[in-house]
């Protein structure tokens, strides 16, 4: 029996006979359904994208991003005291060593006899082109400390994949709101805390590690709640505006840091604004698939009924036929549960599961990689610093509007395999005019930037369909448990920027070519991946296991949006 439902103007009758019947648990299998009858993309749903998740966005990128201006590092070269009126360039030039690409020694000057030696009576840095104190320049981290930045960067990144992995886990049992909390906690009280302790670089590490766990799981259980709070209509919108607001958030912190020029001062402006997420709280529910999927009906209920009332749908169901619908669907999912458990390793127990985690894991790892690779490789650029990264972080607003917007027109899947494809020909592009230009060759350096601003154009639309095929593939029990698994695994390997980043000093075209090479793996990966576009999300891992099965591997066309119930 086929069932054409209005998401606005569904009438009483049709949904008793669409959900009402003797093979009820052949037509009623997920959320979905109900979901529809009060409004999965209406008022509700928009008032929690720009009322909740919008703020939130912002917030989260504020308190993720403010680390890399804490530690900002400029140029800098040895302290040779001088008379302040002496030209400064004329007195580097008696006293400062270059290097072999010309470049004024950061950690060496002269010595007696023109021998070079380290540097005896500390730095000086370049406030000329940032006038910005940092905790490096503060503690003088550079020359034979260059290497403690580094090691908070990878202890925050420890931090990532432990809070992604055990976070992502507890929101599977706990539930998404306490994990929210949870991050915002460890995101304002653990960065708070670090301010007085920058000078302890072991200490300060340890509470990198802490607010380096709220860094995934703060945005990925806020989205989850609002993707699970709508239909599949809008799933791909949440994805691609949160993103833009993110970008929004990156933006403002060296705008705050060029008008705070202080790195306790900002440390605390930056934890000031992010925990103004506190006042939202209230208004942010328990995920409804999540509660429907333990047993709390009466719960799910409550939140249907005030989404009800919010889309101006309350007369279109009783009390008593909601609460019957969702007995239904729990009964089903309970059936299911007891034959599947809930343990992540219960991903690998479906042979199809199995090897499409391990697909996607690895399409974002190499989106990882990729994605903070040119993040980071933006500071080798020439030019200002800020400005490279405020370019960079740029591309991110179209990246995050059309990304959304093309692969709910076009797919998921081939759009992410073109994406990937795009970033791999920029990369390779960058490392060729790399390879040819010269310092001095403006041109060749204009070609690098215009390249890596399309690379990072691309892998941004890469990486916000990557997280919206980790939603669409895994069932509501392992939702976030298997995009944690993704991007634990994504979180460890990105341990790797850096090193691949600082290759760089001694070859420009050596990060730019792995960059093309991880791009094209990952394209290929992308290619594995099923369509979920107009699919309704998976509840059960046996819906997972059968998710897209009968597809050719060539087809281009997209599914027709369904219902559970028409099949």
């Amino acid at each position: 029996m086929s069932v054409s439902v209005d998401k606005n103007n569904i009438q009483l009758e049709d949904i008793k006979s669409s959900f009402i019947g003797s093979d009820r648990h052949k037509r009623l299998r997920d959320f979905d359904d109900v979901l529809e009858i009060v409004g999965s993309t209406s008022t509700y749903q928009r008032f929690f994208l720009y009322g909740i998740l919008l703020p939130l966005s912002i917030f989260e990128s504020i308190f993720a991003i403010n680390l890399w201006f804490l530690m900002d590092e400029p140029n800098h070269w040895c302290n040779v005291p001088r008379d302040q009126e002496e030209n400064l360039n004329l007195w580097k030039n008696l006293t400062i060593p270059r290097e072999k690409n010309g470049d004024f020694s950061k950690c060496k000057m002269f010595g007696p006899n023109d021998s070079t030696i380290s540097c005896t009576a500390g730095w000086e840095y370049d406030f000329n082109t940032v006038d910005y104190h940092s905790i490096v320049t503060d503690y003088d981290w550079v020359c034979d400390k260059s290497h403690y930045a580094t090691w908070v960067y990878t202890a925050t990144n420890i931090g990532r994949a432990l809070g992604t992995f055990l976070l992502g886990f507890l929101a599977d049992k706990i539930g998404r709101k306490p994990v929210f909390i949870i991050t915002l906690v460890l995101y304002s009280v653990g960065r708070a805390v670090s301010l007085y302790f920058a000078h302890h670089v072991w200490i300060f590490m340890l509470l990198s590690v802490v607010t380096g766990m709220a860094a995934p799981m703060f945005a990925i259980s806020a989205n989850t709640i609002g993707v699970e709070l709508s239909g599949k209509d809008y799933r791909a919108w949440i994805y691609s505006f949160t993103w833009m607001a993110v970008v929004v958030g990156l933006a403002i912190v060296p705008v705050l840091a060029y008008l705070v020029p202080n790195w306790f001062i900002l440390g605390w402006v930056t934890i000031l604004m992010g925990s103004l997420s506190y006042l939202l709280l209230p208004w942010i529910p328990e995920s409804p698939r999540w509660l429907l999927s333990v047993g709390k009906i009466e719960k799910v209920q409550e939140i249907l009924k005030n989404i009800a009332k919010w889309n101006g749908t309350s007369d279109k169901i009783s009390d008593e036929e909601m609460l019957e619908m969702l007995r239904e669907a729990e009964t089903y999912q309970r059936e299911q549960k007891l034959r599947e458990g809930e343990s992540v390793l219960k991903l690998f127990s479906n042979r199809t599961v199995a090897i499409r985690t391990l697909i996607i894991t690895f399409a974002w790892v190499m989106n990882g990689l990729v994605f903070h690779g040119l993040n980071l490789n933006s500071l080798n650029l020439h030019g200002h610093r800020y400005l490279n990264f405020f370019l960079v972080v740029l591309m991110e607003v179209p990246g995050g509007f059309f990304g959304g917007i093309l692969t709910d027109k076009f797919g998921r899947r081939w759009m992410q395999v073109l994406f990937f494809l795009v970033c791999g020909i920029a990369c390779s592009a960058a490392s060729y005019f790399s390879a040819i230009g010269s310092v001095d060759d403006t041109t060749s350096t204009l070609s690098v930037i215009i390249s890596a601003n399309l690379a990072k154009f691309a892998i941004t639309m890469s990486f916000l369909v990557i997280y919206i095929q980790a939603t669409e593939l895994f069932p509501t029990p392992f939702r976030t448990t298997g995009s944690g698994l993704a991007s634990t695994t994504s979180s460890i390997t990105i341990i790797l920027v850096p090193y691949i980043v600082y290759t760089g000093k001694t070859s420009m075209t050596t990060p730019w070519i792995v960059s093309s090479l991880m791009s094209y793996a990952g394209m290929i990966a992308a290619a594995f991946i099923p369509e979920t576009v107009n699919h309704n999300l998976p509840e059960t891992l046996e819906e997972a296991g059968n998710f897209g099965k009968g597809r050719k591997f060539w087809s281009f066309h997209l599914p027709k949006p369904t219902l559970k119930n028409d099949s």
